[in-house]
């Protein structure tokens, strides 16, 4: 599954390759006025957390830094996905880690479940395709769809029954 998120993690890079800083940044009605930027630094920071959360042993999603180098910057955006490859490589799947969560408005309730280092990178690729068809969609409202492949945003299992 390492493979699989690096790979992942290079769609995010070939677009970054190919997108303009002006494209990258601009708000965008599709996305209910988010940025291109803003959903690649949501994927990454996913990944971020799940690195980080394999030593630790406890990660939450929810107090991600949100970090605006990340939304505005391709440089510091691309650097962060170089950074990520590597350690994603260094994390054990097999690990147990316990994931924090609270699924209320109120923001009142924290929820704690066992889970595992690969359930977490399982879900962060799940995760990131869904943003990756969100933005494929903002890219192709705004005129820009060959900066990415057909099957940018596509589930895996998609693909393949789409092949076949």
């Amino acid at each position: 599954m390492k493979e699989t998120a690096k790979e992942n993690l290079m769609q995010l890079m070939s677009l970054l390759n190919s997108i303009n800083e002006s494209d990258y940044t601009r708000e965008n009605n599709i996305l209910t006025g988010a940025t291109i930027g803003q959903h690649i630094r949501h994927i990454l920071e996913f990944y971020l957390l799940l690195v980080s959360g394999s030593f630790t042993g406890s990660i939450s999603y929810d107090k991600r830094e949100r970090n605006p180098r990340i939304e505005n910057n391709l440089t510091f955006a691309k650097d962060t996905i170089n950074l990520l490859i590597p350690a994603i490589r260094l994390i054990n799947e097999e690990d147990s880690v316990m994931l924090e969560a609270d699924y209320t408005i109120d923001g009142n309730t924290t929820n704690t479940v066992k889970s595992s280092v690969g359930r977490e990178l399982a879900y962060c690729i799940e995760h990131s395709i869904h943003h990756q068809a969100l933005i494929k969609a903002g890219l192709i409202a705004t005129g820009l769809p060959d900066l990415i492949d057909k099957d940018f945003g596509v589930a895996y299992s998609t693909i393949r029954y789409r092949d076949n």
